[in-house]
């Protein structure tokens, strides 16, 4: 019954938020206090979102507006004795990229808009001495499989993530199930998947070349929640699912902007999944099922109609694959096509759809088996990108940069959207377990750093060097 009990309340809480016209009323949402509940740790396990990535690399500046670091703070305006709630942080301006650069992404100018990054001196780690396990356990990164990995795989890659986390220094176990057993939390945000299909998305379906098998997906999830619940059999657990990727702004933003520019009677010709020759299929993205150019096509964008290879030579890739000619019109010719790294076709956008469902499914089925509260960011991110969301008076939109709720780099919650998703833990948390954590006040949580001020209305064909993608490159285990 009590798991019957979670499912409808989740529910309610989602056609709530869906029926009221997707809106807020903060600052102070429901009566505060924790009701019947007692929380003294809470513990975020998740991916880099959970982390506070932000525009490419991870920041102090932009950490402290984490979901789950603002999350605590409602919890102790709601009563809560936390302490102080630990996260690795680094330094402004942030983590390095693989040229051990600063790697956070910056607009330099309106026009446009410029984007680059940093391009400085790195920060660096600033509270490696501390005597546990962090309280926020987002691995940027990491996929499902990482959370019970205890060889190291998931947590250590290049740029120093190892040094952030401290995986391999004693007394701190080599897996994140572990650390968060260590800790014994009486409340846990978990909030893994996304990475399973996201580097595919974000690749154009090359870099892997496929979503991790559902089946795969679903023996790891149960095993991860099994575990978890086992260790903490009384532990308030909250899940989030996967979002679907056409909602994030890195698919949305290019297409649109370039389609009106395509001149009559010519077609964009672009490869398909698995295709880096000649291009056999064309659009003029104004079909229902056009290809979605991604986010790093920003570069390659004003470069169409002209005779180039960029594409090639900023990837190392000289000569070009067989059957390539730079010196025919790029994107307009089929020997000097749209390249398939930059663009998500039908059948990679249909084999996304189907994993983002299998995913959540399991979610839901899981969670509800061990009474885990689901928040339905699938279906939260669908409404702001179809229907906009408005806090105190203020529409936010799934628009790159002037929307308000992604980063730079069009995958990560801006600060204002770390906040949007900690109120949306906080609303089902609140209906779930009775509680009433006050909600964030969005307002007072600041905007996307711009020279002047962001630009309104979309601006222009925004101008992102390849380099600014670097990191989400390593992220998610694609160079191409």
């Amino acid at each position: 019954m009590k798991s019957l009990y979670l499912i409808a309340a989740s529910v309610l809480v989602t056609s709530a938020i869906l029926s009221g016209g997707c809106s807020d009323n903060p600052p102070s949402g429901p009566v505060k206090g924790l009701g019947n509940v007692t929380i003294s740790k809470y513990v975020a396990v998740g991916n880099s979102i959970s982390a506070g990535f932000q525009s490419n690399a991870l920041y102090a500046s932009a950490q402290k507006y984490s979901f789950p670091n603002l999350i605590a703070q409602q919890l102790v305006a709601a009563g809560a004795s936390l302490g102080t709630f630990e996260q690795p942080l680094y330094s402004d301006p942030g983590t390095p990229d693989a040229t051990g650069h600063a790697s956070r992404m910056e607009i330099v100018s309106l026009t446009g808009p410029v984007i680059l990054p940093n391009g400085g001196a790195p920060g660096s780690p600033t509270n490696l001495a501390l005597p546990r396990p962090y309280d926020n356990l987002g691995i940027p990164g990491i996929p499902l499989a990482g959370f019970m990995d205890t060889t190291g795989t998931y947590q250590a890659p290049p740029l120093g993530r190892d040094a952030i986390l401290r995986w391999t220094s004693a007394p701190f176990p080599k897996s994140v199930y572990r650390q968060v057993r260590l800790l014994n939390p009486s409340l846990v945000s978990f909030w893994l998947g996304i990475n399973d299909v996201l580097g595919f998305a974000t690749s154009g379906g090359t870099q892997p070349a496929a979503p991790t098998p559902s089946a795969t997906f679903a023996f790891l999830y149960a095993q991860a929640l099994d575990s978890l619940r086992a260790a903490l059999p009384n532990a308030l657990i909250v899940v989030g699912n996967v979002p679907d990727m056409k909602a994030l702004p890195f698919f949305n933003t290019i297409g649109p902007k370039v389609k009106p520019s395509i001149p009559a009677g010519v077609y964009l010709r672009y490869q398909r999944h698995g295709n880096s020759g000649v291009a056999f299929d064309s659009t003029r993205l104004a079909e229902p099922d056009a290809p979605l150019l991604t986010l790093k096509g920003s570069t390659y964008a004003p470069l169409l109609g002209t005779r180039t290879g960029k594409w090639y030579r900023d990837i190392g890739l000289l000569p070009p694959p067989a059957g390539i000619d730079t010196a025919q019109l790029f994107g307009f010719h089929p020997q000097n096509p749209w390249p398939n790294a930059l663009a998500l076709d039908s059948d990679e956008q249909a084999t996304a759809a189907a994993a983002v469902q299998a995913f959540n499914a399991t979610i839901a089925n899981v969670a509800a088996s061990h009474n885990m509260a689901v928040v339905d960011i699938f279906s939260f991110y669908n409404s702001i990108k179809a229907n906009g969301y408005y806090v105190a008076g203020q529409k936010y939109t799934a628009d790159y940069i002037s929307g308000g709720v992604f980063s730079l780099d069009g995958v990560h919650p801006s600060s204002r959207g770390h906040a949007l998703v900690a109120n949306e833990f906080l609303k089902v948390m609140n209906a779930t377990f009775g509680m009433g954590v006050p909600y964030v006040d969005v307002s007072t949580i600041p905007g996307i750093p711009a020279p002047i001020a962001k630009p309104s209305g979309g601006g222009g064909l925004p101008i992102i060097s390849y380099e600014a993608f670097r990191n989400l490159e390593w992220l998610w285990g694609s160079d191409r």
